[in-house]
C-alpha cells in the first residue's frame, strides 16, 4: 500500500523510525514531521526521516493527510489528539498513535468521533536509546505491534492501521486497550521499574569493576529516557503497582528459601521460572 501524504507527530526515536521506513520503502510521496522545535524539525530533515518538517503547524501540515501517526510523549498523545480535531484529513483517513499505554488514550479520542477516526496503536519497538538520530528504517521489521480498536472502531479503519503497521514490517496483534495495559505492566512496565531498582544498588559504592554481564545485561534498559519513563508508570498506576507486588512476591519466596537453606526448594523453583522463560523466548 501507499500514501499520498503521512503526519509524523514527533520526530523522535520512533518517529523518525516510521519517517524513515516509510521514505526507505517509498511508501508515502511526503512524509510530514511535526515537531515542537525548530530544532527538532532541522533534526529530522537532517537524519532524512522527513521529507520536510514544520513547527506545531497542525492544520496545514495535516491538510489532505491519508495518515497521522503520534509518536509523543505518552503524556502529551492526548493534547496532540486536541490539537487534530480540527484539522481537514482526507476522507477515511485515520489517526494512530505509538504510546505504551492505550485506555485513556483510546477513551479521549473517542470524544472525537465524527471529527477524527483514530485506532490506538502500540508498536513494540525500540531501545534504550533516544532521538532521531538513533532511529533507523529497520527498527520494525520483526518487532510486534499490538493494535488497540474499542467498541467504535470500524473494520475498514482496523485494517488500515493493521496494513500500515505490517507495511514497515511488524507483525500485528489486536487486543483491547484494557488487555493491553494490564499485559504492558508485566512485560515491559514492571521490566523497567526492576532494572532501575537494580541500578540503584550502584549507591552502595561497590568497586565498578565487580559489576560484570549480568549487572550491565539486566540494567540496560535503566538507561532509557528517565521523563517518559515516569509519566508511563504514572499513565498505568494501577496495572504497574500490581505486576510490582506480584514481583516482590516472588522475590520474597526466594528469599525465605535462601533464608531456610532450603536448597531442593529453590533448585525446584528456580528450574521450573527458567523452563517458562526459555519456552517464551
Amino acid at each position: 500500500m501507499t500514501y499520498g501524504k503521512v503526519v509524523v507527530v514527533g520526530t523522535g526515536l520512533i518517529g523518525g523510525s516510521i519517517g524513515k521506513a516509510l521514505i526507505e520503502r517509498r511508501l508515502a510521496k511526503e512524509v510530514i514531521g511535526v515537531c515542537r522545535r525548530v530544532v527538532s524539525a532541522e533534526k529530522a530533515e537532517k537524519e532524512g526521516a522527513v521529507t520536510s518538517a514544520v513547527v506545531n503547524n497542525y492544520k496545514e501540515s495535516c491538510a489532505g493527510a491519508d495518515m497521522v501517526i503520534i509518536a509523543t510523549p505518552v503524556d502529551t498523545i492526548k493534547d496532540v489528539i486536541d490539537r487534530l480535531s480540527d484539522c481537514a484529513f482526507l476522507p477515511g483517513a485515520v489517526v494512530t498513535d505509538a504510546g505504551s499505554t492505550k485506555k485513556d488514550i483510546v477513551e479521549h479520542a473517542a470524544k472525537y468521533t465524527g471529527k477524527i477516526i483514530f485506532v490506538g496503536s502500540h508498536p513494540m519497538a525500540g531501545s534504550e536509546k533516544s532521538g532521531v538520530e538513533n532511529s533507523r528504517a529497520d527498527m520494525f521489521e520483526g518487532s510486534v505491534c499490538l493494535v488497540t480498536p474499542d467498541k467504535g472502531t470500524l473494520p475498514d479503519s482496523l485494517k488500515k492501521v493493521t496494513d500500515f503497521w505490517a507495511s514497515l514490517g511488524a507483525a500485528v496483534h489486536k487486543m483491547s486497550p484494557e488487555d493491553h495495559d494490564h499485559g504492558m505492566a508485566f512485560s515491559s512496565h514492571l521490566p523497567h521499574a526492576a532494572a532501575y531498582a537494580l541500578a540503584g544498588l550502584l549507591e552502595e559504592k561497590f568497586p565498578p569493576y565487580i559489576f560484570a554481564g549480568g549487572f550491565k545485561d539486566t540494567t540496560r534498559i535503566a538507561s532509557s529516557d528517565v521523563a517518559l519513563w515516569a509519566e508511563i508508570f504514572d499513565s498505568n498506576r494501577e496495572n504497574v503497582l500490581e505486576a510490582i507486588r506480584k514481583y516482590k512476591e516472588k522475590i520474597s519466596s526466594i528469599e525465605r528459601d535462601i533464608s531456610s537453606s532450603d536448597k531442593k526448594n529453590i533448585r525446584e523453583k528456580l528450574d521450573k521460572w527458567r523452563k517458562l522463560r526459555d519456552e517464551l523466548v
